[in-house]
């Protein structure tokens, strides 16, 4: 991968990241027409896997390890694993909803039970997710807080969050902890990434000018 290439990914990544930032809490928390929020959300996956490419193209360059790697491939399928949750969701409600619509007053309850039913079927997915999410950026935190360019109690701060949103979520399990009555880890999670992104940004120049010194003839 020439230096070119190293620095439009990082620049993507961040890109990506803020876009990320944005899609996920806005998806959530936000009080969006339903379709408005099923696509930021169904957006936010392919840009949490871009973003964590370009975090890897700027970690490997200080030190490519194995848990680095392990930590992208385990981010990139939380991302894969989002995307499936989102779109399993969207189908289910638009769906049913439909249904629900054209359906006789006598049988709307016997559709709001099936909603329920079918909507159980993706807390698997969301279960699978809290996995990915967690293990990888356990690995990911472990690795930032070994990098020069970050403060290494940031990266603690990463392996901890992710360490309790695991534990929390199969606690509940299948219930989210947050709709069961726990912390929900959720706002830890962005709030880390997205200083983490901040991070990346701020050290595009850093990243750029050991990119050129490395290019340059001995």
């Amino acid at each position: 991968m020439t230096a070119k290439t190293k620095a439009q990914w990082l620049d993507l990544g961040i890109a990506c990241g803020f876009g990320a930032a944005v899609a996920y809490p806005l998806a959530v928390f936000v009080p969006l027409p339903a379709l408005a929020s099923y696509l930021v959300f169904s957006a936010f996956g392919p840009l949490l896997i871009v973003a964590c490419v370009g975090l890897y193209v700027f970690l490997r360059e200080q030190r490519d390890t194995v848990s680095l790697q392990l930590a992208t491939l385990f981010l990139v399928c939380a991302g894969v694993m989002v995307t499936a949750m989102a779109t399993m969701q969207g189908s289910i409600i638009f769906q049913i909803r439909e249904f629900a619509a054209e359906a006789d007053p006598s049988a709307r309850e016997m559709w709001r039970s099936i909603f329920r039913a079918t909507m159980s079927t993706q807390l698997g997915l969301d279960f699978g997710w809290d996995i990915f999410i967690s293990v990888g950026t356990l690995l990911l935190a472990w690795n930032v807080a070994a990098h020069p360019r970050f403060w290494r109690g940031f990266g603690w701060a990463g392996m901890l969050i992710a360490a309790a949103g695991l534990t929390l979520n199969a606690i509940t399990f299948p219930e989210n902890s947050g709709v069961a009555g726990l912390v929900d880890p959720g706002p830890f999670f962005g709030a880390w990434f997205g200083l983490l992104v901040l991070a990346l940004l701020r050290n595009r120049r850093w990243f750029r000018e050991r990119l050129a010194e490395g290019s340059r003839p001995a």
